[in-house]
């Protein structure tokens, strides 16, 4: 079996939600022998924000990145109008203090073990054309950019963009809108740099093209820091509803822990043509679902290992 350690898996996606379930589960990556974890900052009041959970599972030896969408979305769903690229000055603000929530999360972890351990921040251009503006964001990132941030990159995970006529996942700015925002700050990639999300792109261009398409564009500009391999589809299936980002994991024959989301887009052959074009980007990621919502630890601990073996595959082919 090809080595995991040089992959990173977006954990709270695959987690249970009951709390005995979900130490199980983290406990349980530690034998899959993974790089590190994606971590969710989520509204204040979650569990994973207590400092204990965060000693049990975020494990030492792991790189982390921190991913500001399970804030970010709750907030869209209360105030549209929420984000580091809004037009409403409070709600700019609101998105700018959540930040900061994680930027606190690398300075303590780097202080308590006297080393970075929070490798990057995601973060993202809501709320996009129609409640916000480029400016606006570029405004945030200029602010973001003067913090300590304990060593941690600051990156921008492109999201679905708005396109009229389709009904959005995320709905925020273009890759061509954040790519100029980020190219004009003139700054190394390992300070400011960018993330794709492979099935956020799916999503956007209702096609596997778009995702390498955007994987390239960003890697020729030398920005890319991070792929994030997350699927899509356009069928009914347990994930629904269709073309929603939902993570349903890859398509596989050869593993029989993936038989339930045949109907996704993303394979072997996607993904290593996505590699391809990515390049030498330094993190590489997988983000997944498991249905059913109440499938026990044993089965969600087999469906990443399959997806995680899947792309470790493709890697060692190219």
């Amino acid at each position: 079996m090809p080595s995991l350690r040089h992959l990173l898996l977006s954990g709270y996606i695959a987690a249970p939600e009951d709390p005995a379930e979900e130490d199980e589960f983290f406990a349980g990556l530690v034998d899959l022998g993974i790089g590190g974890l994606e971590h969710a900052l989520p509204v204040e009041g979650t569990r994973s924000l207590e400092p204990a959970w965060v000693a049990r599972n975020l494990r030492p030896e792991w790189d982390v990145v921190v991913s500001l969408v399970p804030t970010m979305m709750p907030r869209l769903g209360s105030a549209p109008t929420y984000g580091l690229g809004s037009l409403d000055e409070d709600q700019r603000a609101h998105a700018l203090a959540d930040v900061a929530r994680a930027r606190d999360l690398a300075v303590t972890l780097a202080q308590a073990d006297g080393r970075r351990r929070v490798s990057a921040i995601e973060v993202h251009s809501a709320p996009g054309p129609r409640a916000g503006s480029v400016e606006a964001f570029s405004r945030s990132l200029d602010e973001i950019l003067g913090w300590d941030l304990a060593g941690a990159e600051l990156l921008v995970e492109h999201c679905d963009a708005y396109v009229p006529g389709l009904t959005p996942a995320k709905g925020f700015w273009t890759l061509e809108d954040e790519l100029a925002v980020v190219r004009s700050k003139g700054l190394s990639a390992d300070v400011l740099g960018m993330c794709v999300n492979w099935g956020r792109s799916v999503i956007e261009g209702r096609s596997t093209t778009t995702a390498v398409e955007h994987t390239q564009a960003v890697a020729e500009a030398g920005l890319l820091r991070m792929l994030v391999l997350s699927g899509a589809t356009g069928a009914e299936t347990p994930w629904n509803p269709p073309w929603s980002d939902m993570h349903i994991p890859p398509r596989s024959d050869d593993h029989a822990a993936l038989a339930a989301s045949a109907d996704s887009l993303m394979g072997l052959a996607e993904i290593t043509e996505t590699l391809k074009v990515a390049g030498d980007v330094p993190r590489v990621g997988v983000k997944v679902g498991v249905r059913p919502t109440d499938a026990d630890v044993a089965t969600r601990l087999a469906v990443v290992r399959a997806s995680l073996e899947l792309v470790a595959e493709a890697r060692a082919s190219l």
